[in-house]
């Protein structure tokens, strides 16, 4: 991906079917959109007056706001454990730009690293989407992910990622200090894990969890908890969680939980995709276009050979035997009423930046879901969770900031038809998109 090399913030899109995330529903006909000063400037019936604008032609294909993740870990590595290779950080946010991610909310990545580079996308420096981070994840000692890096990393990584990537903490009072010393870096949301995994990972305790949540809102900061089962979802939200980050993945969710959920006003990032890559081996016919566009071949060939030494066998019995369940939790959830936001958890294993959040769509789908309330998902409703209701992004309107994806087909009709983009638009800048795969 790349700016050009003669920017401007200024075009108009031509002919193409408005997808209005609100009412995630097509405009009726065609429509002009013009963009000045990065932001969408007006909306009208072809041949919308735009004299001197750059135009695009979209041919009948379907315009979308920029696609929200609200999920993901940008300095992670989709490699498969045990490779060994370090992340790339920008072509991970190169990557989730080509699939028309434009916002992503990293939860969870190298303090103070991930703020930095926050700091240069903002800025300019660093082409990507924007990025709201949360730093390190609060977890108890040798608590997730704690546990997995140390398992998996050499020595020579470990002793540098464990303590920039995670916050272990055991009494409420060593969580209120990692809470304020965090907040010099200005997070835009806290991220915890309480997740016994296979059954012998510890947990925080819940006057450890609701210290930290209780310190985050004192400071106007809400708290995204990583949960794998009813109870822990339960926990969560009497912990004083804001989101669930997960489900969850291990089993399906209890009229209990659901209940405490719904009832708390808690939305929940579903995240099938991430745990149905751990089920087993991909071959090649497995891999969706997009997905080897975004890909190195070097990539590609680890995905397809991946190293004995990988995920712990007893998670992935877990995982494989709640595959169903997960799909029914997401229609236990939306049944109930409550908010399901749409997140890939890339960059992790085999999940792809930006590839793994139209995978998730997919799935949403899969899950009962109708492909334009997904569509809904991953812009509007993802935008308000993370920007709050003046959100300038995830919605086509006048005023708005001008992070456009133009599709061809009707994905409101077939989500795969999401996948088949022709042009990315960030702050009004058409970006030039070269697959990698």
């Amino acid at each position: 991906m790349s700016r050009p090399r003669d920017p401007t913030n200024d075009l108009v899109i031509r002919n193409v079917r408005v997808f209005d995330a609100p009412a995630a529903a097509l405009l009726a006909g065609p429509r002009d959109v013009v963009v000045r000063d990065g932001r969408i400037a007006a909306i009208g019936a072809p041949g919308i007056d735009a004299a001197g604008v750059p135009a695009i032609d979209g041919q009948g294909g379907t315009l979308l706001p920029g696609l929200v993740d609200a999920h993901t870990h940008t300095g992670g590595s989709s490699e498969p454990p045990g490779v060994g290779t370090l992340p790339d950080v920008a072509d991970n946010l190169a990557a989730f730009l080509y699939a028309g991610v434009t916002t992503a909310l990293d939860l969870g990545g190298l303090s103070p690293a991930m703020f930095r580079e926050r700091e240069r996308v903002a800025s300019g420096e660093r082409l990507g989407p924007r990025l709201y981070v949360a730093g390190p994840i609060f977890t108890a000692p040798g608590g997730h992910p704690a546990e997995v890096l140390r398992e998996g990393l050499p020595w020579y990584l470990r002793w540098y990622v464990v303590p920039r990537a995670t916050r272990e903490v055991g009494t409420p009072d060593e969580a209120r200090d990692a809470v304020t010393a965090l907040l010099r870096e200005r997070p835009d949301m806290l991220k915890v894990a309480i997740d016994a995994g296979a059954g012998a990972v510890p947990c925080l305790a819940p006057e450890t969890l609701a210290a930290i949540t209780a310190a985050g809102h004192a400071a106007g900061i809400r708290t995204i908890v990583h949960i794998g089962s009813s109870a822990e979802a339960i926990a969560a939200v009497r912990g004083g969680a804001d989101a669930l980050a997960h489900a969850p993945w291990r089993e399906a969710l209890s009229d209990e939980a659901v209940r405490t959920i719904a009832a708390g006003h808690v939305p929940v990032v579903a995240t099938l995709t991430v745990w149905d890559l751990l089920e087993g081996p991909r071959t090649a016919a497995d891999f969706a276009p997009l997905e080897r566009e975004v890909a190195t071949p070097k990539l590609m060939t680890h995905l397809l050979a991946p190293p004995a030494n990988g995920v712990d066998p007893a998670v992935v019995r877990l995982v494989t035997a709640a595959h169903a369940a997960r799909r029914q939790n997401v229609a236990k959830l939306r049944a109930a009423g409550v908010t399901v936001l749409a997140g890939s958890d890339a960059c992790n294993p085999g999940d792809l930046p930006g590839a793994g959040l139209h995978l998730e769509l997919a799935r949403l789908v899969e899950a009962g879901m109708p492909p334009a309330e997904a569509l809904r998902a991953a812009t509007s409703t993802n935008a308000r969770f993370i920007g709050g209701d003046a959100a300038d992004f995830g919605e086509i309107a006048v005023g708005k900031r001008a992070d456009l994806v133009v599709v061809t087909g009707d994905p409101t009709a077939r989500i795969g038809d999401v996948d088949r983009i022709t042009h990315v638009i960030v702050g009004g800048a058409l970006l030039a998109r070269r697959p990698r795969g």
